[in-house]
């Protein structure tokens, strides 16, 4: 694995190891966050199965697949990549142990080799500047202290991106390097880290020319280059310029090794900013996959960590929300200001999707209302609603509290008011209703106990069904009914002998009473009124 030509070689490696340790059908790999579409090689393990179709393209199409695993492949604590294995049945203990085992060597052999990258380029380095000095006839003396001075700018920069400290780590190392500010930016001219004394400089304006220009000529021009006040480097991957970094300079005062502590500043930045762009590409992916695999039952072992990547800790007490809203707002849209809402409630939340739904584990929430005002704010519209499950202490219950939040949004979307939030606490009878067999039976019982009087109120444009509702509603109490309903007392008292011949029904019998007062109960909420 440690003679790899380069890292996807090593990955490539790691991958047909895998296939080769136990039920392990299919593999892709995960590298910065992007699958690796290079064709893997060939394993050279005795007896190793060979890849099929799927896995040699790196998209195994999952069929008949029961297990799968997410390997991180680490670097102390930096993840570098990830091995997805996917398998037709559980491996044992011992295949698991061996998987484990081999993924940690696939991370040691890629932290070598990008360390080896660093240091094949810093030589590269030391070799141009060491040309260039003797072609102008320099005094040996300078030069050999231009590279002393080049190998502890190295060495400064490299223990900064080894601390875990990530962008901000580097850019404040180059700073103390060279005493001058450094910042980096990104494509747009946005400030993205700031390293020095003061407050960061302010957004620079259009008129200081036009930055395609500046990206471009920093981009082709070796070295450090100058842009008014600044010196700025490019930071770029594989050929993908990814933003510039740069030392505030206005009195021109960066010297040779100020200008080659900045240049290996942008080689050093360079990994670290490729690495959080396609995190952010492939992080709202794991964390749909993660939250599915939650609500539908097949979490493992590893989901605590997997979580705990992003920030959040199963451990807690959790709630499912499922979210729905019409309009021009798609999944990508309403998740993204799910986000925001929760961030504003102080409420921490996973956020997948299921279907047409918005599916959201939310830590903290104890009712959907205050989450349905922030989501609308954001959206601009109130013409969402969320269904709310019931509190979860373990992750093991999260599919009953989905099912119970899908549910309570069914009933919800169903009722004369469609649009707000519900709990499943909330529903009462209706617990019973709102999803597959129970709104089919639901409808059913309507039909058999007030078919007859929905018919007769349908063709006659009377209100038989709301003159019974509020009279069960009341008691059975003439009074209250002819009040609520704005009618005289022998108006309902003929209303009601007309219910009794149509249905069939006696009001005076209790189970009759139970039933009549049931099916309008589920009138008032699932069917519009006239």
């Amino acid at each position: 694995m440690f003679e790899g030509a380069d890292e996807f070689a090593v990955l490539g490696a790691a991958r047909a190891a895998m296939a080769a340790l136990g039920p392990f059908d299919a593999a892709h790999l995960l590298h910065n966050g992007l699958p690796v579409r290079r064709a893997p090689f060939t394993p050279a393990v005795s007896g190793a199965r060979p890849h099929t179709a799927a896995t040699a393209t790196g998209h195994p199409d999952g069929a008949g697949c029961c297990w799968m695993r997410v390997y991180a492949l680490r670097d102390g604590d930096r993840c570098l990549g990830h091995l997805v294995v996917r398998a037709r049945t559980a491996p044992s203990a011992d295949e698991s142990a061996l998987a484990d085992l081999l993924v940690r060597q696939a991370g040691i052999a890629l932290a070598w080799m990008a360390r080896r990258r660093l240091e094949r380029a810093t030589a590269v380095e030391n070799d141009r500047l060491r040309a260039a000095e003797v072609r102008r006839d320099a005094d040996p003396g300078a030069t050999v202290a231009v590279l002393e001075r080049t190998g502890a700018c190295h060495e400064a920069l490299a223990r900064a991106a080894a601390s875990g400290r990530g962008e901000k780590g580097i850019v404040r190392a180059l700073h103390e390097l060279t005493g001058l500010p450094a910042l980096t930016e990104d494509l747009f001219g946005n400030l993205r880290v700031w390293a020095g004394p003061g407050p960061p400089p302010p957004p620079r304006g259009p008129d200081l020319g036009p930055r395609e220009e500046l990206l471009q000529h920093a981009r082709h021009q070796p070295g450090a280059v100058r842009d008014r006040d600044r010196l700025i480097a490019p930071i770029a991957m594989a050929g993908d310029l990814l933003g510039l970094v740069a030392l505030v300079d206005p009195d021109r005062r960066a010297g040779k090794p100020d200008t080659c502590a900045l240049d290996q500043a942008g080689l050093v930045l360079a990994p670290e900013l490729s690495h959080a762009r396609r995190l952010a590409l492939l992080e709202p992916q794991l964390r749909r996959d993660l939250v599915d695999r939650l609500i539908s039952g097949r979490a493992t072992e590893d989901m605590f960590a997997c979580a705990a990547t992003f920030g959040h800790d199963l451990h807690r007490p959790h709630r499912v929300a499922v979210l729905q809203w019409p309009g021009p707002a798609d999944q990508a849209a309403l998740g993204d200001a799910v986000a925001r809402a929760a961030a504003r409630l102080r409420v921490d939340v996973l956020i997948g999707a299921r279907r047409e739904t918005t599916v959201v584990l939310a830590a903290g929430l104890d009712s959907g209302d205050a989450l349905y005002r922030a989501v609308s704010e954001d959206l601009d519209t109130r013409a969402g609603a969320i269904g709310v499950g019931g509190r979860c202490d373990s992750p093991a219950d999260l599919p009953h509290s989905y099912d119970e939040a899908a549910r309570a949004l069914t009933v919800r979307r169903r009722s004369h008011d469609p649009h707000g939030s519900t709990n499943f606490e909330e529903l009462g009878l209706y617990r019973m209703m709102g999803t597959g067999d129970g709104e089919r039976e639901a409808d059913r019982f309507v039909r058999e106990w007030l078919g007859a009087l929905l018919d007769y109120d349908a063709r006659h444009h009377t209100d038989l069904v709301t003159t019974l509702s509020r009279y069960l509603e009341s008691g059975g109490s003439y009074d209250a009914t002819s009040e609520i309903l704005l009618i005289h007392r022998s108006t309902v008292r003929y209303r009601l002998q007309r219910i009794r011949e149509i249905t069939g029904h006696d009001l005076s019998d209790v189970e009759a009473r139970l039933n009549l007062h049931v099916a309008t109960r589920i009138c008032n909420v699932f069917y519009e009124p006239r």
